[in-house]
């Protein structure tokens, strides 16, 4: 009888000890073999062409290109590899901005393993899958728009183009450096940016850095020491 074949997957997750334990799990398994460990997005997208694996459990918060920025990359040039993001982060937004960027699964590192196991199982068949507090948030909001009740968390009013360069000013760069980052002129930038604090009535910088942290778009120990 032919041996079923494994799922092979890579872990990349900025924190070793947590990378570790979840490789370790993950190839226990039985099932599921760890092909590669990286622990930033640049790291993930070069492994990816050098293992071809059939899913990656991506981190949201990581250094060089976060969860989002690599997931939007990722499904672009590997549109055959699943994605599933493992994650802290409980956050209605962060998890609407991860489906549209491509991702099949959401999984938060609060999970069993039981659960993160299935995850990976369900992705790497066509299906897709969410950690049951995620499935739960989901419903309930589903039943209060179909209720015709207002939802309890704020819907992002956000462009992508607005979401980007909400995130290098929260990480302390100035108008002139977003420019050059997304090659537009500053002109554009600070349209861009009194449209942000607008749309989300933000009054001031701080209120801007704080928004930004509060919805897991930055980590405060990845915010520019100028700040």
């Amino acid at each position: 009888m032919k041996p079923k074949k494994k799922i092979k997957v890579v872990v990349c997750d900025d924190h070793n000890i947590v990378r570790e334990g979840i490789v370790a799990l993950l190839n226990q398994s039985g099932d599921i073999e760890v092909v590669g460990e990286a622990s930033n997005g640049v790291e993930v997208l070069e492994l990816i062409h050098k293992k071809s694996p059939d899913v990656v459990l991506i981190d949201l918060s990581m250094p060089v290109l976060n969860g989002l920025e690599t997931t939007a990359k990722l499904r672009s040039n590997y549109p055959q590899v699943k994605v599933i993001v493992l994650t802290q982060h409980e956050n209605e937004e962060y998890i609407i901005q991860m489906l549209k960027a491509g991702v099949s699964g959401y999984v938060l590192k609060t999970s069993i393993a039981d659960e993160l196991i299935k995850g990976i199982k369900d992705v790497a068949n066509g299906e897709k899958f969410f950690s049951a507090s995620i499935s739960r948030m989901m419903l309930d909001d589903f039943i209060k728009r179909a209720q015709g009740l207002k939802s309890d968390k704020p819907k992002s009013e956000l462009t992508n183009r607005e979401y980007e360069v909400l995130k290098l000013i929260a990480e302390g760069y100035t108008n002139q450096e977003v420019a050059d980052k997304l090659f537009i002129s500053i002109r554009t930038v600070e349209f861009h940016r009194a449209n942000i604090m607008h749309k989300l009535n933000l009054k001031d910088f701080a209120a801007l850095v704080k928004y930004a942290i509060q919805k897991g778009i930055i980590d405060i120990e990845n915010i520019e020491e100028k700040i």
